[in-house]
């Protein structure tokens, strides 16, 4: 994806609605007009009461100054309704947008890599997107309603003056040409200053939604003051960012302020000079004072909206850091992957997870026969999960082929690839959404039938249906309202269900005591047939079954064979075997 700057993919939203919006600046442009148009009212009622003759009696008067009282009646209830059509088109297309946004940040920020979820805070990315919407609309509104508008009353305020005197409309000519200037120099600066204190407001977020998701963590440590002071650094730094915005946007104010007053002498001396040689009326004279007021008044709701706007734009441009090139993407000639026997080979793969780190796998081969069970184990750390992480494409390898069937996972379809496995994580996390909602997510298609006899291979259908709500029992946030035992259950039945022809369980069972294990086991027996199989353990007495065992040590595979071979041969396994009081690990 090609870097765009806030403005220009602001463009490429409001297109989506551009007819509405056309006509809502169109209207921004005709209330730009107000001003003028009503102080050309003001003068000639001035004017005409000026031209008042008592001798005309009061019918005489009334009849002079009815047909003012009419037209200006009926000037106002025009502008009611423009004011409402505007309200219309604004309600009917701006909600469209910010949804459009929302999917739109939503949609790319999916198709990142792991590596990019494990660097940003969940809340922080969920903050950006909202925000994305939200300072989208507010930069709209504050050009069109504000900025916009301005523009087009000072472009009619000239007119205005002009059709007075030309002198008039060369003063104010030469005040906005002094105005433009002074906002050119400080956009750039303003700009910058924004986009860094929106940095820090997001950090400010990040931090605070971290905290809250380890509560329990800062209770048991008695973190509280400790938390308080590190949130007080980074609030600190926020206040100062903010203060030097502020502190800038002061200076442009009173530069902006000065240039003001001295408009408004130049206008009266001109004024002054042309009603004392009878060269303007009285109306004109109300005329330009009313103009010159009403802009002079305005100037500081237009700094401020500068302001506010390049405030908006580095909110914006904050979020967009969401946009940035998806480091996984499939190739536009990407097919689907067709799995037939379920064959996995690792030729000569290197990968490392930083620039500056070195590799954790150089040059790796292996082959993984169709249909084997194998069994992966090692200390933390040793490469396990990433080995099953670069198989699903979580990460991008730095060179060499990891093959599905004489298939490159790099030439085929991520939803193809991820479609034909099954994975068990480790932490069983599910949606905030009901049993049967997180089951059938494995399968849209599946019936209930379906999803019952997945729930009773993963032997957690009759614990289900004694919940009050049953399978309509909803699961709590990340699963909070199930036990970690239940929770991986649910996750198991959903493997099951989806019935992919490769599984890979990641501790799958760690959860669950001795005895829920030994049913969910059999499960996975049966879950495991006809596929290929990956099993990642710590507790070895699970892979006993296994048609083969890898044993990981610092990226390399030190040891491979059945669990008979390798507990009689000298090496990490025997040794953690060894170490093990009823399977697990000391």
């Amino acid at each position: 994806m090609n870097k765009k700057t806030p403005i220009s993919l602001l463009l490429m939203f409001l297109k989506t609605e551009y007819i509405r919006v056309f006509f809502l600046f169109l209207i921004m442009a005709f209330v730009g007009s107000v001003s003028s148009i009503d102080g050309l009212l003001i003068k000639k009622i001035v004017d005409t009461v000026e031209s008042l003759d008592l001798k005309d009696g009061t019918t005489g008067i009334i009849s002079k100054m009815i047909i003012w009282a009419f037209v200006y009646a009926f000037w106002w209830e025009s502008l009611n309704w423009t004011f409402r059509l505007y309200d219309y088109l604004y309600l009917s297309s701006i909600p469209k947008i910010k949804a459009t946004i929302i999917q739109y940040f939503y949609d790319h920020t999916q198709s990142h890599s792991h590596r990019f979820f494990q660097q940003n805070f969940a809340g922080n990315i969920n903050n950006r997107i909202m925000e994305a919407s939200r300072s989208a609309e507010m930069m709209f509104s504050i050009f069109a309603e504000r900025i916009f508008l301005r523009i087009s009353a000072t472009f009619f305020a000239a007119l205005a003056m002009y059709y007075v005197n030309p002198i008039f409309a060369i003063i104010f000519l030469i005040w906005l040409v002094v105005f433009v200037i002074v906002n050119i120099f400080a956009s750039s600066k303003v700009n910058d200053y924004s986009f860094k204190f929106s940095r820090a407001k997001s950090t400010i977020s990040g931090k605070i939604v971290d905290a809250i998701s380890n509560i329990n963590s800062i209770r048991m440590f008695c973190g509280h003051r400790f938390e308080s002071r590190y949130l007080r650094g980074h609030i600190d730094d926020t206040v100062g960012k903010e203060q030097k915005m502020q502190k800038f946007m002061f200076k442009v104010r009173w530069a902006l302020g000065t240039s003001c007053s001295i408009m408004i002498f130049f206008m009266i001396y001109n004024l002054t000079n042309l009603k004392a040689r009878n060269l303007i009326t009285t109306g004109d004279f109300a005329l330009v004072i009313t103009l010159c007021a009403a802009f002079i008044d305005d100037i500081w709701d237009i700094t401020q909206a500068f302001g506010d706007f390049f405030e908006e734009i580095g909110n914006f441009n904050q979020s967009i850091s969401l946009l940035e090139e998806n480091e996984i993407k499939d190739r536009k000639n990407a097919t689907n992957l067709l799995v037939t026997d379920g064959k996995i080979e690792f030729r000569n793969v290197v990968f490392k997870y930083g620039k500056d780190q070195g590799n954790l796998f150089s040059d790796k081969s292996i082959i993984i026969k169709p249909k084997q069970k194998v069994g992966l184990v090692g200390f933390s750390g040793s490469g396990k999960s990433t080995f099953v992480s670069l198989i699903n494409r979580f990460y991008e390898i730095d060179s060499g082929q990891i093959l599905i069937d004489g298939q490159s996972v790099t030439s085929v379809t991520q939803d193809s690839l991820r479609n034909n496995i099954s994975f068990i994580p480790q932490e069983p996390i599910l949606f905030h959404r009901t049993i049967m909602e997180n089951i059938r997510y494995a399968k849209p298609s599946a019936t209930d039938e379906e999803i019952y006899e997945a729930t009773k291979k993963a032997r957690i259908h009759d614990l289900i249906m004694s919940l009050p709500q049953k399978y309509d029992s909803l699961c709590g946030e990340r699963g909070s309202n199930l036990s970690g035992g239940q929770r991986q259950r649910v996750v198991i039945a959903r493997a099951v269900l989806k019935n992919a022809p490769i599984l890979i369980l990641d501790e799958a069972t760690s959860a669950l005591d001795t005895l829920t294990e030994r049913m969910i086991q059999e499960s996975l027996d049966i879950l495991m047939q006809d596929k290929t199989v990956l099993v990642i353990a710590h507790r070895l007495s699970t892979l006993l079954n296994m048609d083969r065992i890898l044993v990981f040590d610092n990226g390399n595979i030190v040891q491979d064979g059945t669990h008979e071979h390798l507990s009689k041969t000298e090496g990490i396994y025997q040794d953690l075997w060894k170490s093990q009081i009823k399977g697990f690990i000391k």
